[in-house]
């Protein structure tokens, strides 16, 4: 009788948990690129109010801004600084290997201070990091990224870190990465490989494990600023094309006295179960 109850019990545990399992994940693809119009798919802003861009979650618009930021200003400090995104394509038409299926469009950064362009990268032996910041007007999840380009592998090629805010962005403060690494939202940080997948002609990176959400993300080259492991990984540049973005959304709390129909037929099952363990006790 004592092993029919544990039954029991655990049966109607088990419809109480899927009853109070509330949260459902909602996940799109977004390009950075529009590849029928040739133009941006992003607003270069810190503020998704100000943006004239949106993309849509499961019927939900969300605006979106991208800001790319690099601390490589000047050589004798860190002071992180705003470069301006620019894209190319992986290949040339003019080239037999070439096709408008493979021809990939991605992003890195241009520096305000020299001018260059270039992916984004951590070439400077572990000095220099360069990453993109997303600002979002709802709270979403990251789950993966695809690049259109790769310069060496690693099996720490890219960063993802959720921010609380966006402490020292856009002003004139002594921003650095040491900085923002204490501004870091709990089980946010994450650090991946890329894989090329011939499907989509982009090489991907799925975020494992990355369930939070954050209005404010980092996606960029790896930085060790966020990691606690002493191994740098560095010499990895990436250019960025894609975006795996999960909404979460919570489905409608019941009233407390309401008990779904599965719920109260095994907590009625336990309580036969209980009375009729207490009857053969007596006799």
């Amino acid at each position: 009788m004592k092993r029919s109850l544990f039954c029991l019990f655990t049966i109607a545990l088990s419809y109480v948990n899927a009853a109070s399992a509330d949260t459902l994940i909602a996940q799109e693809t977004y390009s950075l690129y529009d590849y029928a119009n040739e133009t941006q798919n992003y607003t270069n802003s810190t503020t998704p109010s100000e943006s004239n861009f949106n993309i849509v979650i499961d019927g939900k618009e969300i605006s979106v801004g991208i800001t790319g930021w690099s601390d490589t200003g000047s050589s004798n400090d860190n002071l992180l600084e705003q470069g301006t995104l620019d894209g190319w394509y992986n290949c040339d038409l003019d080239n037999d290997y070439c096709t408008t299926q493979n021809r990939k469009y991605g992003y890195g950064l241009q520096n305000v201070e020299s001018g260059d362009s270039h992916s984004i990268d951590n070439y400077a032996g572990g000095k220099d990091f360069d990453m993109f910041l997303l600002s979002f007007d709802t709270a979403v999840s990251i789950q993966g990224a695809g690049f259109s380009w790769k310069n060496n592998s690693s099996d720490k090629e890219v960063t993802v870190v959720g921010l609380k805010d966006l402490s020292g962005f856009g002003s004139d403060s002594n921003l650095t990465w040491a900085s923002v690494a204490g501004n870091v939202l709990d089980n946010t940080i994450g650090h991946f490989s890329t894989t090329f997948n011939n499907s989509v002609g982009l090489y991907e990176s799925k975020f494992k494990g990355i369930t939070q959400t954050a209005t404010y993300w980092l996606v960029g080259a790896y930085n060790t600023y966020f990691d606690t492991s002493s191994s740098q990984h560095t010499g990895v540049g990436l250019k960025l094309s894609t975006l795996d973005i999960a909404l979460h959304k919570q489905k409608a709390t019941p009233p407390p006295t309401q008990v779904s129909e599965p719920g109260a037929l095994a907590l009625m099952s336990l309580g036969l179960g209980l009375v009729l363990y207490r009857r053969k006790r007596r006799v």
